[in-house]
């Protein structure tokens, strides 16, 4: 948790502070991202609060009460508000948002029609190709394996089967096969790196740092780059 001074914010905005104060504040947001964001977040949180709660008749919220009550009760409801959108944000982060990410994006992955050399495949794998576009993985697993038995050198069918592996959760094995392709040097290679790094992300001790190694072989260039740049973002 950072330590941000919330009082120190709530001056700011409100225009409380003296000269001095204030120079001293804004110079240390120059240098503190943390402090910077934490800003932004009232910022936001303060307007949509104060949108809906001033456009609020105020007889609806003072129930008769004397005006500096209402004005008390006000400063009460937004200071609540924002503890529970903070519990919320705290959860997130909780759950982990590498995770989150991984779950949303290396299941989304669909399988191709067409091999590493271009060449269509639907006909010879269109079992595979159904089950692990409808993200049956346990069953896909089998058909790959035998695929890859009787094609150890069959790059597309090994990179598929690093993602089934990923998607399972067998991340030694996920990794193993996702290497293979990283070396070989083919058009999925940087993909590959993508994935082994969120591969490490799902492990119980922390990777992070095997993970951004691998984040960092993608070049900007790489289509998948974006991905890659966002997924740093989240470590």
């Amino acid at each position: 948790m950072t330590d941000v001074n919330y009082d120190n914010i709530e001056r700011y905005l409100s225009g409380s502070m003296t000269d001095k104060e204030r120079h001293h504040f804004e110079a240390e947001l120059d240098e503190n991202e943390d402090l910077a964001q934490e800003l932004h977040f009232y910022m936001y949180v303060n307007q949509s609060i104060s949108e809906c709660l001033y456009h609020t008749p105020i007889e609806e919220l003072t129930f008769g009460k004397a005006k500096n009550k209402d004005q008390l009760d006000l400063g009460r409801i937004k200071w609540i508000a924002l503890i529970g959108i903070g519990i919320i944000f705290g959860a997130m982060l909780f759950w982990s948002p590498w995770k989150i990410y991984r779950q949303i994006d290396a299941s989304a992955v669909q399988m191709g029609t067409v091999n590493t050399e271009g060449l269509p495949v639907g006909n010879k794998y269109a079992d595979i190709i159904q089950l692990f576009n409808d993200g049956k993985y346990e069953e896909v697993l089998p058909l790959l394996n035998s695929a890859l038995t009787e094609q150890p050198n069959d790059l597309y069918i090994r990179y598929y089967r690093g993602l089934t592996f990923l998607n399972l959760k067998y991340l030694g094995s996920a990794r193993r096969d996702l290497l293979k392709i990283y070396t070989e040097n083919t058009p999925q290679m940087y993909d590959a790196a993508y994935y082994i790094a969120l591969s490490y992300l799902e492990e119980q001790d922390d990777y992070k740092e095997s993970a951004r190694n691998w984040l960092d072989k993608i070049p900007l260039d790489a289509p998948i780059h974006s991905k890659a740049e966002a997924l740093r973002k989240l470590l």
